[in-house]
C-alpha cells in the first residue's frame, strides 16, 4: 500500500505497463522550471546496463498543485512528452506513458563476444535514432511504441544484419540475431508483460 499523499500536495503516478523505472523529469507549465527529476536507468549504450527484474517502482511523485509537463527519456532520441498534467491537492492522477520494450539477443561466433554494438533506425532506415549494446545479461531497451529496424554490422567479419522490430505497449519484443553461419528461419517473438 502506498504511503499517504504529503500534506498540501497531489500525487502523479506514471503507468508504463510493467516498467518500474523510467528516466523522466517534470516541468512546471507556468514557470518552465524543472521541479522533479529521476534518472535511474543507465544508457543503453553502456556495457554495464542490464535489468535485474527487481527494480523498485519509482514512477510516483508528490507535487504542489498545478499544471505540469512530463518528459520521459527513452533509449533513443525520441522522448515521450505528456503535456497539461493537472495535479490537484489531495488527489492522485494516473498518466499512461506509451512506451514498450525490446530485447536483442545476439548469437554468433565466440570471436565476437557477447557485447556487440547496434544501431536503432526508423522504419525507413533514413534516420539513426539511437545506439545499443547487446549483453549476456538481460537488457531491455525502452522506446516509444512503433516500428523500428535494428542493424548490427561488423566490417571485419563482413556481416551486416538488419532486423525489423515492432514495439507495443505492455509487451517485450525479442529480437534474435545470428551470424550468417548460424542463420535459420526465425520469427520475431513478443510476450505479454
Amino acid at each position: 500500500m502506498p504511503p499517504p499523499i504529503n500534506e498540501g500536495k497531489g500525487r502523479l503516478s506514471l503507468q508504463a505497463a510493467g516498467i518500474n523505472q523510467l528516466n523522466f523529469y517534470i516541468v512546471d507549465a507556468a514557470t518552465g522550471d524543472e521541479v522533479y527529476e529521476d534518472m535511474p536507468r543507465v544508457s543503453s549504450w553502456s556495457p554495464s546496463a542490464y535489468d535485474s527484474g527487481a527494480e523498485q517502482n519509482r514512477l510516483t511523485v508528490d507535487l504542489d498543485p498545478g499544471t505540469y509537463t512530463v518528459v520521459v527519456n527513452t533509449d533513443i532520441d525520441d522522448d515521450v512528452v505528456i503535456d497539461d498534467v493537472v495535479v490537484q491537492m489531495g488527489q492522485e492522477i494516473y498518466k499512461t506513458v506509451r512506451v514498450g520494450r525490446f530485447q536483442v539477443r545476439f548469437q554468433g561466433a565466440s570471436s565476437f563476444g557477447s557485447q556487440i554494438p547496434f544501431l536503432i533506425f526508423d522504419w525507413n532506415m533514413s534516420t539513426i535514432l539511437g545506439r545499443g549494446m547487446t549483453s549476456s545479461e538481460v537488457r531491455r531497451f525502452i522506446v516509444p511504441e512503433g516500428r523500428y529496424k535494428i542493424r548490427i554490422e561488423n566490417s571485419a567479419s563482413g556481416f551486416d544484419i538488419i532486423k525489423p522490430v515492432e514495439v507495443n505497449f505492455g509487451r517485450i519484443t525479442q529480437v534474435n540475431i545470428r551470424t550468417q553461419t548460424q542463420e535459420e528461419p526465425e520469427t520475431e517473438q513478443s510476450q505479454q508483460n
